[in-house]
Formats: structure tokens, sequence, C-alpha cells
């Protein structure tokens, strides 16, 4: 894979031989992020096969450049592909160009192929399309957006009511719909277009069957001439999920490149005009006022972002931000590409983090799971990076983690001294161990988050419709008292025996956090009033958490609009502010001693 910026687009080329080259075209918002390690495989996958391959972030997404809420974005989206394609020819030398698009990038896929087949810079214009799961019917997949949105909402959303999308915009998750792309899409309607921009195309459907809006758009583009095939996509529900849970296609995919194999090499050639278009790629570029360079660390095993300031020479902090459970290093929400560059633009440099395992690093797995991203590999990882900026120079090292990067920080700073200040936002777990590997997914929440979702009528319904079957919902209710007295028994029997058993979960932590505290480490714990971290740390330090009162250097934030994974804006936000203060109250602490670390000083 070889990193690239074209037009303020940031992407990776799967270089090959062959003549025909791929441009992926990534679904929207959360869809991109669960998506993400399924996309990055079937480019590798497309690559092995001899084809060269463009997968990249479409502006004001990923780590491209411009603000999530910038206006006209399908039509820069659309238009980026072109410039993708483009880049992809200058780069390789292909002769002839296929869009791939997934869901909503399926749609801008067909309309980059219309912007291309009507110009006369791409003369042939696309030799294929291969759309999968795409969006035929933009009313159809909002009202699907809308139901996810409040679905989580009302299932493990806080109870304290969220702050409304601005007029006519959407919250999907973590992403924002602004309210002139709702509009755009509010008109898409695939399967009343004029024609096909392609003279193949490859459908693969979820939902096969009469209904189908896949089928119907197959049957368009068939009475226009078009050579179609239409393949059913069962392993679409295995791979649109959470990230950590994930899974790539390993059938589809197949059939994808075999599809892609029989393009016959007697097509003509399209020729086109290149201007403007890069043949070589800088690791290090200006985008959004800051400065970025792609960077491999930890003999190339890891991938990172490495987030400096533009003009002025960077502070002696940095920031290191871990993968969030499964997503890559721009985080839920983008939140770690806005966060790190709006530190560059204060003077402060961060380094947005994909352990080996995740991401865009070199040899991430097909497959990945919770306990996956607990295990030690990942911790060590982390503490690799750190080591790695402290080579760089920097004398003082911040770790910002969310829910699993919080527990990858934690153990980061437990073992390596070079860290000095910690973020935590929901850390559930303080230890890892066997009994957590077999309970992981099984949808683990705090008693306030069950009496929370107990307490929305809305919940009841959807019991009463059966749409929620309260048996499930009951044994883990039942696992979670139960684990809470049988842990809470053990830790008092170790405590009557006179002991400190480190074998028990609840020592560990005390310990733990001794550990931090006597080393003059700086933490801030975040967390959402009703968030199950919050109900794992009263378990280890009291209901008030009494036990960590005599620790100077560690402070815990309550916050009744902090989600679990930070989908909402207040959440994100809460946490942004809080790491910027955090490095800020470093720095004035290392001004004020002079040279040298600081002890760090509690700031609420």
């Amino acid at each position: 894979m070889r990193r690239l910026m074209f037009e303020g687009c940031a992407g990776w080329l799967h270089e090959a031989q062959g003549t025909t080259g791929v441009v992926l075209c990534a679904p929207l918002g959360h869809e991109a992020m669960w998506s993400h390690r399924a996309w990055r495989h079937l480019a590798d996958d497309l690559a092995a096969a001899g084809m060269p391959v463009l997968r990249f972030d479409y502006p004001c997404t990923g780590d491209s450049a411009g603000a999530c809420d910038a206006a006209h974005f399908l039509g820069r989206a659309a238009s980026s592909i072109v410039a993708a394609a483009a880049q992809l020819r200058a780069l390789t030398g292909v002769e002839r160009i296929v869009l791939c698009g997934l869901r909503a990038g399926a749609s801008l896929a067909v309309q980059a192929a219309e912007a291309m087949h009507s110009h006369p810079a791409w003369q042939g214009g696309v030799a294929g399309l291969v759309l999968l799961a795409p969006v035929v019917n933009g009313r159809a997949y909002l009202r699907e957006l809308r139901a996810l949105h409040l679905n989580w909402l009302n299932s493990v959303g806080p109870t304290e009511t969220p702050a409304a999308a601005p007029a006519d915009a959407l919250d999907v998750l973590a992403f924002r719909f602004t309210a002139d792309t709702v509009r755009e899409l509010e008109a898409l309607r695939l399967d009343r277009g004029t024609g096909c921009p392609a003279p193949r195309v490859l459908l693969l459907d979820p939902w096969p069957g009469a209904t189908s809006a896949t089928g119907a758009l197959a049957q368009h583009y068939a009475q226009g001439g078009v050579q179609v095939e239409v393949a059913a996509f069962p392993e679409y529900s295995g791979m649109m999920q959470s990230a950590e849970f994930a899974g790539v296609p390993a059938q589809a995919w197949r059939q994808l490149v075999q599809w892609l194999a029989r393009i016959p090499a007697a097509l003509p050639a399209a020729r086109w005009s290149m201007h403007g278009a890069l043949h070589a790629a800088s690791l290090c570029v200006a985008v959004d006022g800051v400065v970025e360079e792609s960077v491999w660390l930890d003999a190339r095993r890891q991938f990172g972002i490495l987030c400096l300031p533009r003009d002025a020479a960077p502070a002696p902090v940095a920031v290191i931000f871990p993968n969030t459970g499964g997503n890559h290093h721009v985080g839920d929400g983008r939140m770690f590409v806005t966060l790190s560059r709006r530190l560059a633009r204060l003077g402060v440099v961060s380094l947005r983090l994909d352990v080996s395992a995740l991401g865009d690093s070199p040899c991430t797995p097909r497959t990945m799971s919770i306990p996956a991203i607990y295990s030690p590999g990942p911790r060590a990882d982390v503490s690799a990076a750190v080591d790695w900026m402290r080579a760089r120079g920097f004398r003082g090292i911040v770790l910002a983690g969310v829910c699993s990067g919080a527990f990858l920080s934690l153990h980061a700073a437990l073992a390596n001294p070079g860290v000095n200040g910690l973020v935590l936002a929901n850390l559930v777990k303080f230890r890892w161990d066997r009994a957590d590997d077999r309970s992981a997914g099984k949808g683990a929440r705090s008693w306030q988050g069950w009496l929370s979702a107990a307490r929305r009528s809305g919940n009841w319904q959807r019991v009463l419709h059966g749409e929620v079957r309260i048996g499930p919902l009951a044994a883990a209710m039942a696992r979670h008292a139960y684990r809470h007295a049988t842990e809470r028994a053990a830790f008092r029997l170790t405590r009557l025996r006179g002991g400190e058993d480190l074998a028990s979960a609840t020592a560990y932590a005390r310990a733990a956090m001794r550990s931090l505290n006597e080393r003059g480490i700086r933490t801030d714990m975040l967390y959402g009033s009703e968030d199950m971290g919050l109900d794992e740390a009263q378990l280890r330090f009291g209901r008030d958490l009494e036990a960590l009162a005599a620790f100077t250097h560690i402070t815990v934030h309550r916050h009744g609009c902090m989600d679990h994974a930070l989908f909402l804006a207040e959440g994100r936000q809460i946490f942004c502010d809080q790491v910027v203060k955090h490095v800020v109250a470093t720095l004035d602490a290392m001004e004020a001693v002079g040279d040298g670390l600081p002890q760090a000083a509690k700031v609420c």
C-alpha cells in the first residue's frame, strides 16, 4: 500500500501491474467506519489479482481536508471519485477504470460515471460499475438511518436529552448529514435515471426478492442494453456491524474479483486527458492549517498520522490517540482528526494511531474480536508508540482514549515510564481476564443504564410488539448482579485475611491507580453518568469512588450527556475539551518548574 494525497483527499494506492484499475467508493458515515476492514482487504484482494486499486476518503471525511459540515458534500464527493480515477490512471497507466461502490458510495459511483461519460476528457467513460447494496432510493435510505439512530438512542443513549441537530440536518450515530445533504439524498432515485453510464454492471443484493430495489435497478439497466449481472450478498449483514465484530466477505469478494477479471481485454482503452493529476505524492502534506505526516513505526508494524503545527515550533508535550474498539485511526464522528488538528493549531503534536491489528497498519488480520482488542499485543503496541514519540524528542506524552482505547492507554502507562498523562473516557475494565473473553459482546451495561432504558415507554412498546425479547435482557441483568455480588464478596474476603491479593480485580484496579498517582501521572477519568464504565469504577473504588479520594493526581469527571462510544456531539466535545485542558495544564506546569517534567496538578 502506498499513501497519497490528491486534491485534498487522503488515500491509498494498492499497486499491481494490470491494465484494469479499480476506484473504491466508500459508504458514508458509520457505514464507512464499520466496513473499513472489509474495504481495505477488498483492495488487497484486487491488487493480488493484478488490478491496481485506489481507495480514499471523500472531502470532509476521514483524513481528507475540509470540515465535516461543509456544504455541497455529495457533489464534491462525486467529483472526488472522478479525480481519484484520474489519479489512478496517472500513477499506474491503467487502460480501463472500474468504479466499485458500497451503499451510498455506489450511488456516488454512478454519478461520477455519468460525469465521466459525458465529459470530453474521458473518452469512453468507465469500463464497468460494481454496485454493492446500492442506495437506490434516497428517501428509503434516510428512513433507515433515522430508525437506526432512534433505536440506538432508545437502547443505550443517555437519559439526558441530547441537543437536536440543526434544522433539517440528520444525526446518525456519530455522524451528521447536513441539511443540503439530506435534501440531495431525498432527491436520489437511481432507478429513474435516463440510462446506465457503463457497459457492464455487477450488482450484489443483500435483500433479494420481489420488492428488492437493487433488483429493480438491475432490470432498469438491462432494459437500456447494459450487460448486467446480479447476485445475492448474504455476507452483507456480517460486514455491516460495529467494527470490532465486522467480518470480511470472503465469497462476495471472490465473486467480485472474478467478475472484474472477465472484463474483456479487447474493450477499447479510453484515452484521457490527465491535466492536474499528480505523479507522485508526499507523505507530509499541509491540510486545514496544519501539517500531517503519514508514519510507520515499531519496525513498520503500526501506521499513524502525525499531526503537527504548520508554522510554530512544536510544544514539548505530544498526545497519542489509540484506536477505539475496532475502528481505524480517524475515530467515530471523525473525532481524532478534528481534535488532532485543533491541537496542532495550538502548537501541540499528536499521533492518530492504528495498532498493528487494526486500521491501515500493514498486516491487519481479516477477523477481529473484542478479546483480541484487549489482548497484550495492542497494549504493547501503544507502549511502543510512546517510545517512538519519545525518541522524536517529546518530553511529555499524554495518552487519550475512549473505551478500549482508554484501556490500552492505562496499560501502556502502567508498563511504560515514558507516559506522563492520561485522559480516559468511559474506561470499562481495569484488567482483562478469561471471564471477560467469555462475556465479551454480550451487551453489558450499567444498572443506571438498565433503569434508564426501563423508564423509556418506547422500549416497553418494542417489548410488547415482539421487537425486543425480554428473556435475554433478564439473563443479562442476572449475570450483572451475580458478577457484582461475587466480586464484592471476593474482595471483602481478601481484605479480612489481611491481604492485597492482586488476583482480585478490585485490588488490581486500586494498585494500578495507586501506582499512577505515586508516579505523578495526571489522570483525568471521564464517565457518562449512566455508563457501564462508571459502574465498574464504583465496583472497584466504592459507590462514591471514595478509594480514589486520596489520589491527588487522579480526577473523575461525570457527565450526564456523554454516551459510551461518544456518538453524541456533546460527548465528543466534552472529551476534546478535556484533552485540550489537560495538555494546556501540563504545559503550564512544565513552564512553572522549568526543565524536567512537572508534578501533575489536580484540575477540575
